[in-house]
């Protein structure tokens, strides 16, 4: 921020009171003429130098500026990765080959292994979360001789997108304020983190005796791993770990949060659209805070649920089934289970 005022009347002023009165430096007068210009491209200056110190610190550049900033460390942006999906074709005696695509509304999947007799793993061709939320029918590209049906099932592997720049930027925050040192915590901390996939993750050294560590992971949208996603930590953290340690990557264990509770509404409120805010108002608290506490707060449910759009009031909150905070043992992670509002007049 700069000491003084940089604005272009700002600059001008300064100009014209380094002049001697002598002169005549009214608007239209020769010399305010002069000046007028040099002020202009001075604080056009001054705009450029703002924005370089901007672009100078990791928690204010830009998104170009923070990965060139990155870069000098090694770290980049995680890449888009694709949906994974379970299919099953019939009938089941069919042969599926590998690598024949069909197609799902706007996207297009790939025959990428088979599971079981008519039962195959399929890949989105776009990279992305928009493959997650597929469902139903599946056409093929070019036909298929005794093809009766083929459906989604599962999505065995959550699609992400790139990582956006605020999550780029605390990851790269969070290397920087917890240097890494020949094996310490915070590096096994980042080379998990640093995984495509990776949302969460904890580590706990000695877990089975000395030279062993515990890595315990969650999925980027806060969610059990897929043996995919661990396999993959796993392999990374083994080609980079220190000699003579024994690494064991998990995936954290969904534990369900149940919520019932009775609630006032205001008038003129839908009972179903005050449940659903409430639903995403909580999948977002969990998603912030799930993996990062040992306990589900019930105080806190109840200020989410009394900050939400539409209730006035509510009683009997209870978090599966009791009015008590939900403890989280080290592998587990909170998941929304049921929500069940009762509205009362």
């Amino acid at each position: 921020m700069s000491l003084f005022d940089t604005s272009y009347a700002g600059i001008l002023k300064r100009m014209l009171d380094k002049v001697s009165a002598k002169f005549d430096k009214r608007e239209g007068a020769v010399i305010y003429d002069a000046l007028a210009p040099t002020a202009i491209e001075h604080q056009l200056i001054y705009m450029d130098m703002e924005t370089l110190e901007r672009e100078m610190f990791a928690d204010t550049a830009s998104r170009e500026y923070l990965i060139k900033r990155a870069a000098e460390r090694g770290i980049t942006p995680k890449e888009a990765t694709p949906a994974r999906w379970k299919a099953v074709f019939d009938p089941p005696e069919l042969n599926i080959s590998i690598g024949e695509r069909f197609n799902n509304d706007d996207m297009n999947l790939v025959v990428t292994g088979k599971l079981s007799p008519g039962v195959y793993e399929l890949e989105c061709e776009t990279a992305g979360a928009a493959g997650n939320a597929l469902a139903g029918s599946l056409l093929p590209m070019e036909y298929i001789n005794g093809l009766r049906a083929a459906t989604l099932t599962e999505l065995l592997d959550a699609g992400t997108d790139e990582e956006d720049t605020e999550a780029f930027r605390d990851r790269y925050l969070e290397i920087l304020r917890k240097p890494a040192s020949s094996g310490n915590v915070n590096d096994y901390y980042n080379w998990a983190m640093s995984v495509t996939g990776v949302g969460a993750a904890k580590i706990y050294p000695l877990a089975s005796g000395p030279g062993t560590v515990k890595v315990v992971i969650a999925s980027a949208d806060k969610k059990a791993a897929s043996s995919t996603l661990v396999n993959e930590v796993q392999e990374y953290i083994d080609s980079v770990r220190p000699v003579g340690a024994t690494v064991t990557v998990l995936s954290a264990t969904e534990l369900p949060v149940n919520i019932t509770a009775k609630i006032s509404i205001g008038q003129g409120e839908n009972s179903a659209s005050v449940q659903s805010k409430f639903q995403l108002a909580i999948i977002r608290y969990l998603a912030a805070n799930a993996y990062e506490t040992g306990s589900i707060n019930l105080s806190m449910i109840g200020k989410i649920l009394l900050d939400t759009e539409g209730v006035t009031d509510y009683s009997n909150l209870k978090l599966n089934g009791t009015a008590e905070n939900v403890n989280l043992t080290e592998e587990q992670i909170a998941v929304i289970g049921t929500v069940t509002l009762e509205v009362v007049t």
